[in-house]
């Protein structure tokens, strides 16, 4: 399901690497965001300048939303303290498997918690998750805990990216805000990956204020 890389797609690791390591690294990361870049590439569109980073680069308080193998529905309702809804933007599917570029949103709030795109491959699943994954009408964290389908995530890469065009529609942010996210994967009880997700969050002013340094608590 990987898309074709784009030549000119913008990708760059924490440290520089030798040439064949740097190409190999691309490689891998354009498989990380294969989902993502899939929308982009059909919208004849540039990537926005992926930065990846390790985990302990990742700074608070989007570490402690991101750097972890839990599932980011139940994640982000519990840190929204509300039920999170889809709102799908694109999407493709075939009797195998769905893709989809969409947006979280809070319930009690409506606003924007998390954009980006998965790709789930629909044939491990029970047949009543998969009916309701091709529906679209609930995020897919929610499903699997729903449902108590047993599964794991192993995340492969944490990221920086300034807000595109895209990204800054869809989250209420600012062209070129520096946005923090992760590419996932979800695997089954036989440890086979059935998906593919990339995850970005949008800036919290408020919780930033309370781990800065010195911040009144």
């Amino acid at each position: 399901m990987h898309a074709t890389p784009d030549s000119g797609a913008k990708i760059r690791q924490g440290a520089m690497a030798p040439a064949g390591e740097a190409s190999k690294a691309l490689s891998e990361a354009l498989g990380w965001l294969m989902p993502f870049h899939y929308f982009y590439e059909k919208a004849g569109l540039p990537l926005p300048d992926f930065r990846f980073l390790k985990g302990d680069e990742v700074p608070y308080p989007y570490r402690s939303l991101l750097v972890h193998a839990n599932d980011m529905t139940p994640t982000l309702a519990a840190f929204h303290h509300s039920r999170l809804y889809l709102e799908v933007h694109e999407h493709e599917s075939s009797e195998s498997f769905v893709m989809r570029l969409v947006t979280l949103h809070a319930a009690a709030s409506d606003a924007p918690v998390e954009y980006g795109a998965i790709a789930i491959q629909l044939g491990g699943l029970p047949p009543e998750v998969a009916e309701e994954v091709v529906a679209g009408r609930k995020p897919l964290g929610g499903l699997l805990g729903e449902y108590g389908v047993e599964h794991r995530g192993e995340p492969a890469a944490y990221f920086a990216v300034p807000a595109d065009e895209w990204i800054a529609r869809a989250l209420n942010q600012r062209p070129g805000e520096i946005l923090y996210g992760r590419c996932n994967q979800l695997l089954d009880a036989e440890g086979m990956v059935f998906a593919d997700i990339v995850e970005i969050l949008p800036r919290s002013n408020e919780s930033e204020q309370w781990v800065r340094p010195g911040a009144v608590r």
